[in-house]
């Protein structure tokens, strides 16, 4: 008898356990419907930008694994790692994760290896502020934290709404420079040329990323150059730089390449860095 007490009582003060997890279905960037665990306790990301999307919807503590390129926020480092461009299957295995979250596009095989062991995966695609807001939304959903994925969605709304009331139209033209060797670019098609768009600049390339020739800079001759990438020096040496407009009116700038370079909350900095970049001698 008194070990049936003893037992009950124990019973009784232990943790209670949390609500029992369902199923639910949902759409992602590829028109796929994905059932997964929810809420989902064990969340994989494999790409950086769905990493820091996850942690802006307060789905933070449901991260279980990330890639070794996946450090920010700060948090995020001390994840455990399933590797890096290349996944190491055993310890994804090890995670049991209820979902992995990644971009398809980005990962097309690793993404579709994913699949074909059996693990649900949901992607996200965006490439302009409306879809990074979009992504958001549909993270929160996704994790069970809905009002924190509108809460961030809508933060981020308002800031591109207050940039764009006040951009310079029409703004200088503007070469943005993501990738010294090989010489890379985008026009205004991704989510890094749509905030230089928003921000007031027209870009001297059209469509989205792509590699360049740097005499089809010169040919175009911009007005501003923002360079997003980590080389400062030994721009002197290419072909005409000095004659440039942008050079000689000394409107070439180095910007922060975190901002501008993953399609999440940070690109926002990004704009409003370009906006008042592009409105100094743009009134």
């Amino acid at each position: 008898m008194r070990r049936l007490l003893l037992l009950v009582l124990l019973v009784g003060c232990s943790k209670p356990a949390g609500p029992p997890a369902g199923t639910r279905e949902f759409v992602d960037s590829r028109g796929k419907t994905v059932k997964i665990v929810y809420p989902p306790r064990r969340i994989v990301s494999i790409i950086p930008s769905t990493t820091e999307l996850l942690y802006a919807v307060g789905a933070g503590d449901q991260v279980a694994g990330v890639t070794t390129y996946c450090d920010y926020p700060p948090e995020a480092k001390s994840k455990p790692k399933i590797g890096d461009i290349v996944v190491d299957y055993e310890r994804l295995a090890a995670l049991k994760p209820d979902v992995v979250v990644t971009s398809f596009s980005t990962t097309r095989k690793t993404s579709t290896d994913i699949e074909s062991k059996g693990y649900a995966l949901y992607s996200v695609e965006p490439h302009t502020f409306e879809e990074i807001i979009g992504s958001l939304r549909k993270l929160g959903a996704l994790t069970g934290h809905g009002a924190e994925g509108e809460k961030a969605a809508a933060s981020l709304e308002a800031r591109v709404k207050a940039v764009t009331a006040v951009a310079a139209a029409p703004g200088p033209t503007v070469y943005i420079e993501h990738s010294p060797e090989p010489l890379g670019t985008t026009g205004p098609d991704s989510y890094m040329g749509d905030a230089v768009r928003r921000a007031g600049g027209r870009n001297i390339f059209d469509g989205g990323w792509r590699l360049i020739d740097w005499e089809a800079v010169m040919s175009r001759d911009p007005e501003v150059i923002l360079i997003a990438h980590d080389r400062k020096t030994g721009y002197e040496k290419r072909a005409g730089w000095a004659g440039l407009r942008a050079v000689k009116n000394k409107r070439v700038y180095f910007v922060a390449k975190e901002n501008y370079m993953y399609p999440t909350p940070r690109l926002a900095d990004g704009l409003e860095e370009a906006a008042r970049i592009l409105r100094e001698k743009n009134p």
